[in-house]
């Protein structure tokens, strides 16, 4: 075994080495190449075509990214600020992956439809065409028949490998991109997951029941208010109230109001009192009555005793002209002047008159004492009044306060059930409002661009097959003919070798940078 041969590799010291090889091997060179670029134009010709349609939705702000649902037990709303919407954007993305929303879509369109297209769409291909798919058929065929799956199935596959979905950097603009085998199937089929899509995001922000359930109970609480604000009713009527903080309001100023009165009724009671017993007091020091006036007056007696007399002496001096003087007559007549003269001696000519009159002191006193004791006794009737209005006050507020308890409870009762009955009427309210959004497919979906009809096919890419054929051309070419030329070279060099030694070589294998000669 020889471990010194010569040299055998390919030597390229120049381009025209290079140029020499390509010539040496111009048929491998140009016939490669050609068949490369034959499989390329066959691919660009033939392959079937895909095409695709895209569609938009934007996800504003709307009550399905605030709201909670209203049986919820925490707040109504939930902060925008505490929420970027990056839930809500990956949660309509997952949805829109969903296989189970692809698997609607294949129940609302079709297995068929999906696999073999629209049959207004399907036609006969030439027969080149027919043969490759034919053949690529039964080659797909006999692979499918390892795991075969239903048309359902294959349909939901083909979707589901398809189907892109992409969102946007800090946008909520979501696009959806779906491949079919035409651009009427491609549009048909966005457009169904569009649809399908509005209809689940509806579906999963609504409660089921909501509505119904708020409405039964709607239904009881109003039935409690009413028994609770007429229970209310009737133990207010029976106590003669409005509200037990108003009644007690108006008795506690009842009640202070009769004690201040009470109190100025004792004090007025005491002067009155005083009075009276003053004014007795005085009018029993001064006299009823006293002397008003006192007259000097001629004495009318005195008067008419000297008229008799002065009669008599006329009698008398009228018997002494008829009569005797011892006449019995003129005696007695003279005997009388004499007795009328006496007592005419003894009495004297004035007389002195008094005038008495009650005493104005006195009656001013009694005046006095009568309005006194009037007063007085008005005061003692107020007392009596005050005493007995006090005490009916004070019943009154033990009975309130006895009621306050009953009261309380009734106004508690009344008050829980008007303001739950009120509660469940707005959140009734809301879910009859998103039962009619829902029924008329609003919400913060919006299709800002449906789905397109794009009649350029994306598959096969011309661009792209045209330049890999081309790289794979160029690229087999030199491959073929280094190749090529390297094996050649070590053909030459095993021959020049038994040349050399006149022995048959079997080979030559190599060592490192050296051969290693295999000699019979």
């Amino acid at each position: 075994m020889d471990r010194n041969p010569p040299n055998i590799g390919i030597s390229l010291e120049s381009p025209s080495d290079l140029l020499a090889i390509f010539f040496r091997h111009k048929k491998k060179a140009i016939l490669v190449p050609l068949l490369i670029m034959a499989v390329g134009t066959m691919v660009l010709l033939f392959a079937p075509r895909e095409y695709q349609s895209e569609a938009k939705i934007y996800l504003q702000v709307g009550r399905e990214s605030v709201k909670l649902d209203p049986t919820a037990t925490t707040m109504d709303r939930i902060s925008i600020m505490s929420n970027d919407r990056a839930n809500e954007i990956n949660t309509a993305v997952d949805v829109l992956k969903s296989r189970g929303l692809m698997a609607k879509v294949v129940d609302k369109v079709g297995a068929e439809v999906v696999l073999n297209g629209l049959k207004t769409e399907q036609q006969e291909p030439n027969a080149v065409i027919a043969a490759i798919q034919n053949g690529v058929g039964t080659v797909v065929d006999l692979v499918k028949s390892i795991d075969p799956v239903s048309p359902a199935e294959a349909a939901l596959v083909r979707i589901e490998k398809n189907l892109s979905v992409d969102v946007e950097l800090d946008s909520t603009l979501i696009a959806i991109r779906l491949q079919a085998k035409s651009p009427q199937l491609a549009q048909l089929l966005t457009k169904t997951l569009l649809d399908i899509y509005q209809q689940e995001h509806l579906r999963m922000h609504r409660t089921s029941g909501s509505k119904e359930f708020f409405a039964e109970q709607y239904e009881s609480l109003q039935t409690q208010l009413d028994d609770s604000v007429k229970g209310l009713q009737q133990a207010k009527n029976r106590l003669n109230m409005v509200s037990i903080a108003s009644r007690r309001d108006t008795l506690e100023s009842r009640l202070s109001s009769l004690e201040q009165n009470r109190n100025s009724n004792s004090e007025k009671l005491a002067g009155a009192r005083a009075r009276v017993a003053d004014f007795k007091k005085q009018i029993a020091a001064i006299p009823e009555r006293m002397v008003s006036e006192e007259l000097t007056v001629p004495d009318t007696g005195t008067d008419t005793l000297r008229e008799k007399v002065y009669a008599l002496e006329v009698q008398m001096l009228d018997q002494q002209v008829k009569y005797s003087d011892d006449h019995p007559a003129l005696q007695a007549t003279r005997e009388q002047l004499k007795q009328a003269r006496n007592v005419l001696d003894q009495e004297s000519t004035e007389r002195h008159q008094q005038t008495s009159d009650v005493n104005p002191n006195f009656r001013s006193l009694k005046l006095s004492l009568a309005e006194a004791e009037s007063e007085l006794a008005a005061l003692e009737a107020q007392r009596v009044e005050l005493s007995t209005l006090l005490g009916r006050v004070h019943r009154e507020l033990k009975d309130l306060n006895n009621s306050e308890l009953e009261m309380d409870r009734l106004e508690r009762k009344s008050q829980l059930a008007r303001t739950n009955f009120f509660r469940y009427a707005e959140n009734l309210e809301k879910a009859r409002i998103d039962q009619e959004l829902d029924n008329q497919r609003i919400s913060n979906v919006i299709i800002s661009q449906e789905a397109l009809l794009a009649e350029k096919p994306i598959s096969p890419n011309k661009v792209v097959v045209g330049l890999l054929s081309l790289v794979l051309a160029g690229a087999s070419a030199l491959s073929l003919v280094l190749v090529s030329e390297k094996f050649n070279d070590r053909i030459y060099k095993v021959e020049q070798l038994e040349q050399s030694l006149q022995l048959p070589v079997l080979g030559a294998i190599p060592a490192g940078r050296e051969y290693v000669r295999v000699t019979a």
